[in-house]
């Protein structure tokens, strides 16, 4: 994968690391898009997640696009639970601000975002939300 030489670059780990790692797969991906389109379009309404985490220098770095959180579990030594402490949120169409963001980046387009069966969905198909702005599913 060409991300690998992201940290080599920086000398570290950063929030830029994981960007450019995330970008090189989404062009990874879209790549694979623009090659299947033309014997199977429907790859253009298909949803995709990522989650990372890394722990580098005593740091923990998350980042996350679609419908996946990144939860972290604590015990708590006094009751000997544990105790899950969210550190990420989705991104999906189901939350209001992200209808917000792709309405403004689509203003031209009145159903960028529709509820269908009572889930709200990119287009009516699918509701996770990725970077994949150059896809045709946006055009």
């Amino acid at each position: 994968m060409k991300s690998a030489g992201f940290t080599s670059e920086q000398q570290s780990m950063s929030a830029d690391v994981i960007r450019k790692a995330f970008q090189a797969t989404e062009e990874g991906f879209l790549s694979v898009v623009t090659r299947q389109w033309p014997m199977k379009p429907q790859i253009a309404a298909v949803g995709s997640c990522c989650l990372v985490g890394v722990v580098c220098g005593g740091f923990l770095y998350i980042a996350n696009l679609g419908d996946s959180r990144a939860v972290l579990g604590r015990a708590v030594k006094a009751t000997g639970e544990v105790l899950a402490i969210q550190l990420s949120s989705e991104h999906n169409a189901c939350i209001e601000s992200v209808r917000q963001e792709l309405h403004s980046l689509h203003p031209d387009d009145s159903n960028i975002v529709v509820l269908k069966h009572n889930i709200w969905r990119v287009k009516g198909l699918i509701h996770v939300i990725i970077l994949l702005h150059k896809n045709s599913l946006y055009q």
